[in-house]
């Protein structure tokens, strides 16, 4: 299924968080501090990061690694987790670009959701943006003819506004 990486400076809760995950289908990697965490993201890139905000022993606390995270790799989804939680952190942290905030103990089933819809949000942003990217090369006008140029001008002026447009012609002719 999807590549998670699980960063948490103790080594029970990555190993407890990686069973529940590797039980559901899911590859794991783990890291007990920054620089590992931004080692394993470096090396391949995860559909989800679920990150512990406090990691003792680190240079980098969670929020500096989702900034770091976010600001290099802005699709990836990253969870924070947290045994010293409040509303003042869990704020703080999704307006830094976190998915959601997990409260240590968490509820087992509670994780698993808020990981499914976290790597199915992000799946749909993806093809939403692949869609997209798709139609606009599909909607390229062909031709090179002196009226064709002069559309496309007006077109691309019209574009950048907010103004209604109205085509007009004989059938056929759109």
């Amino acid at each position: 299924m999807s590549d998670i990486l699980i960063v948490d400076d103790e080594e029970d809760i990555r190993a407890l968080i990686a069973d529940i995950l590797r039980d559901e289908g899911h590859e794991t990697r783990e890291a007990s501090d920054a620089d590992g965490a931004l080692a394993q993201v470096a090396l391949a890139s995860p559909a989800l990061i679920i990150l512990d905000i406090w990691l003792q022993g680190s240079r980098m606390d969670g929020i500096e690694v989702l900034k770091a995270v976010k600001r290099d790799n802005a699709d990836i989804p990253v969870v924070i987790i947290s045994g010293h939680g409040n509303i003042e952190i869990a704020v703080a942290a999704i307006k830094q670009g976190a998915y959601d905030f997990v409260e240590k103990p968490f509820n087992t089933d509670q994780l698993l959701v808020v990981v499914g819809r976290a790597i199915e949000a992000n799946r749909l942003r993806r093809e939403n943006a692949a869609l997209r990217a798709r139609e606009a090369a599909e909607a390229e006008m062909i031709g090179g003819s002196t009226a064709i140029t002069a559309l496309n001008t007006r077109i691309h002026r019209v574009a950048k506004t907010q103004s209604r447009v109205l085509l007009s012609g004989p059938p056929g002719s759109g």
